[in-house]
């Protein structure tokens, strides 16, 4: 199995940004606040530059949806990101569409309180 090029897994990261931050606002779950163990995708986020990289139509994709909405969007550590790990696992298994609201599986919520153990040590 080959490993994933960095465009490609930034370009997900990003998609993944675009998907959450467009769903968050359908269904009105704001102010929001973001949090990826991406740094380059938060980085080119923040910036204020046009992205000349290829990634740019992404990048673009998801600052006009955060001029919608009031969002803080900052990078964390791998270690306090448990919970996305486990839904990125969770979604090459599952083939239908899965939303939880209020309180998720207990296989994601132990993921939950992990990382917020870690952040709360680590920040």
């Amino acid at each position: 199995m080959r490993a994933p090029s960095r465009t490609y897994v930034l370009a997900t990261e990003l998609y993944a940004l675009k998907t959450g931050i467009s769903f968050a606002l359908d269904a009105s779950l704001v102010p929001l606040v973001i949090e990826s163990d991406s740094l380059l995708a938060v980085n080119m986020v923040n910036c204020d530059e046009e992205c000349l990289a290829a990634e740019g139509g992404l990048v673009d994709g998801v600052r006009r949806l955060l001029n919608h909405v009031i969002v803080s969007i900052s990078h964390i550590s791998r270690h306090a990101n448990k919970a996305a790990r486990r839904i990125a696992r969770f979604s090459l298994r599952e083939q239908s569409l899965s939303c939880w609201l209020d309180e998720g599986p207990l296989w994601l919520m132990d993921a939950v309180y992990d990382d917020r153990s870690e952040t709360s040590v680590s920040g």
